[in-house]
């Protein structure tokens, strides 16, 4: 070991100077004892163990952090400081305290690495880079043969991807989570009837007040006018179950070729001509024309076929309640009148099912709206009490058909009859005569004449008049769930493996650093210390490097007494 004048001011003339101390010749050369400590010793491995428990406790608090968060909205995450921040501190820390163990133990595998046979003297260089970073590693894993050392460089280099594959873990990604609401609704109905106050005994269907609702919604389909469903939602709202719902239903169908066949006409072409005609459905329709003059361009006549209150039972058609008939044609300048259409169209009181209905803001729909199959033709049966005035009620029981539950369903026969009242009043039964012709029944013809999809029409008038039903004065109400958007963490634990990995190989270097160099081996406990080189002395002749038995403590407690300068 070299010598150091500890007086540097005896000889103030002269720099301070190392003076080489030459070692014995191995002929005399004895084993050199090695002062060693308990292994908790702060000389030995405590400080190693402190570190490399503290690296292991970390990452073990990573892996609660994301054991505790997964599958969680990110709003259950209470720190102060953020859920990917937090993460980013921790790993720094672990992968901190990791690689001062790793470091010192590659330090102290040099020592090992010369005890073990001879080797180049630049492997000292190669063992202390190594210790320090990233470069020395790969110096060492290509220059140095594979050692004890090497897992440490594997370990330096993993340590790499250590912070960024934790950050992969965490996945932060937008899901619906869904609540309860009871401002989440849209209506539906299984009832149809009014409080009707007319309780005069002599009345009669015509006298039934009409329903002003239900008109409306009537006008409103047949001009084609589109409204909106009047839910009510509060933002993006579902409804996760299925709705069976009262309803009517239309169908049309061209009817022109067997109508005309069947007509009957008077008069000639110079005076006025009628004709009357029933259309397949057996409604009536009736024209007129004048050659130069004028001519039928539209009329629209309806039929009930509702029997009257004395009825015992409904009839055969039921639940068919209504029937139309529309002509139409294009008179030329001479009144003779082209592309004649004439459609028959019903209407029939229909079951609904709705499902998977949603809602955003001002929109909304089913996943599904299909009609009900009740199994027979006509479920419907004439009730035996009253429900308004003298009329009779109509229902059917409940049931099951295939996986539908169809809930009893109701109508009042006065609501009924007061709307074939407004079908066949003059407000639908309606004709237009062009040409010199005072019209006064005007009603809807506007709406459905010329070249307008007569079938179009009709089904948004049973539309209208179903959601009427939805929403009038027998609703109920269906509640639904209100749907948010909010961040959720999914844990993606494949790529945690790289720093389990990582944390698995310190361990083990750990455990085999402190086997490796343990008393019995006689290796100096010297670890990283440059100071530790002082201790030593190169034999060149020889090939040896002899040291003393002194330990880095005291090699440590010399140097902070020793003074010198580079020379």
């Amino acid at each position: 070991m070299a010598g150091v004048d500890s007086n540097p001011k005896a000889h103030p003339d002269e720099p301070a100077q190392v003076t080489e101390v030459v070692a014995s010749e191995p002929q005399a050369a004895t084993t050199t004892e090695h002062k060693r400590h308990p292994m908790y010793s702060p000389h030995e491995w405590l400080f190693e163990l402190i570190s490399s428990m503290l690296a292991l406790g970390l990452l073990i608090g990573i892996v609660i952090i994301f054991w505790y968060m997964d599958n969680k909205p990110l709003s259950a995450w209470r720190g102060r400081v953020s859920l990917n921040a937090t993460i980013s501190i921790l790993t720094t820390a672990c992968t901190t305290a990791l690689m001062h163990g790793v470091s010192t133990f590659i330090g102290q595998s040099k020592w090992l690495h010369f005890k073990n046979g001879p080797h180049k003297l630049a492997d000292f260089e190669t063992f202390d880079g190594a210790s320090r970073g990233v470069w020395g590693s790969i110096l060492l894993l290509t220059t140095v043969k594979w050692n004890l050392a090497t897992i440490g460089a594997f370990i330096t280099l993993l340590r790499l991807a250590f912070s960024p594959f934790a950050q992969q873990v965490v996945l932060i990604e937008q899901r619906d989570i869904t609540f309860f609401a009871d401002n989440a609704t849209f209506g539906y109905a299984h009832n149809y009837s009014r409080s009707i106050m007319n309780d005069l005994a002599n009345s009669g269907i015509e006298s039934i007040p009409q329903d002003p609702g239900m008109q409306s919604a009537i006008i409103r389909g047949l001009y084609g006018i589109n409204t909106t469903e009047p839910f009510n939602c509060p933002g993006a709202c579902r409804w996760t179950e299925s709705y069976v719902s009262l309803g009517f239903k239309a169908e049309c169908r061209n009817v022109t070729h067997e109508t005309l066949q069947a007509a009957t006409c008077n008069g000639d072409e110079d005076s006025l001509r009628q004709c009357n005609m029933t259309t397949p459905g057996g409604v009536r329709l009736a024209t007129r024309d004048v050659f130069t003059d004028l001519a039928t361009a539209y009329y629209m006549n309806a039929s009930s076929l509702l029997m009257n209150t004395s009825a015992t039972e409904l009839p055969d058609t039921f639940p068919e309640i209504t029937r139309f008939a529309i002509y139409r044609s294009t008179p030329d300048s001479n009144f003779r009148m082209h592309d004649i259409n004439i459609t028959d169209c019903s209407l029939s009181i229909m079951a609904y099912e709705y499902a998977g209905a949603k809602a955003n803001g001002s929109d909304f729909s089913f996943a599904s709206t299909r009609e009900v199959n009740f199994g027979v033709k006509n479920p419907w049966t004439l009730g035996t009490e009253a429900t308004e005035m003298k009329f009779e009620r109509m229902y059917t029981n409940e049931s099951t058909r295939g996986d539908i539950h169809i809930p009893a369903l109701e109508m009042s026969y006065a609501s009924l009859a007061a709307l074939e009242t407004f079908f066949e009043s003059t407000t639908i039964v309606t004709e237009w005569v062009a040409g010199n012709f005072a019209n006064t029944n005007l009603g809807v013809a506007a709406a459905l004449s010329g070249d307008v999809d007569i079938s179009d029409r009709f089904d948004k008038m049973a539309t209208a008049m179903t959601d009427y039903l939805r929403y009038g004065p027998n609703t109920q109400s269906a509640y639904g769930e209100i749907v948010k958007r909010e961040p959720f963490v999914s844990i993606r634990w494949g790529y945690f493996v790289v720093p389990i990995v990582t944390e698995g190989f310190a361990i083990l270097f750990a455990i085999l650093s402190i086997f490796s160099n343990r008393q019995s081996r006689r290796v100096p406990l010297w670890k990283s210390s440059t100071l530790a080189v002082l201790a030593c002395q190169h034999e060149e002749r020889l090939g040896l490097l002899q040291t003393t038995g002194k330990d880095v403590s005291k090699i440590q407690d010399e140097a902070k007494k020793a003074e010198v300068r580079l020379q």
